[in-house]
């Protein structure tokens, strides 16, 4: 498993969102993550894509962690 910084600039502002780091298998895997749920919704606190998320690989996860984890997230509440 991986750690993997998601970023999306697509949805911005207040209650949103604007990055978080995962655990992942895959950076695939890693972009279908979504730290305010599930994807589809009318409104979400992430980008409304996993087309819109820049993934950046950082390194190997801590033994024990699952794919699907949100380790941390920045969310810019208002």
């Amino acid at each position: 498993m991986q750690l993997y910084l998601l970023q999306q600039d697509e949805n911005c502002g207040y209650d949103t969102y604007d990055s978080c780091v995962v655990v992942a298998e895959t950076e695939d895997d890693a972009r279908l993550i979504n730290p305010d749920g599930k994807w589809g919704r009318t409104w979400t606190a992430w980008c409304k894509k996993p087309e819109e998320v820049a993934v950046t690989e950082l390194g190997e996860a801590a033994y024990g962690l699952k794919g699907g984890t949100v380790v941390c997230a920045s969310f810019n509440a208002g």
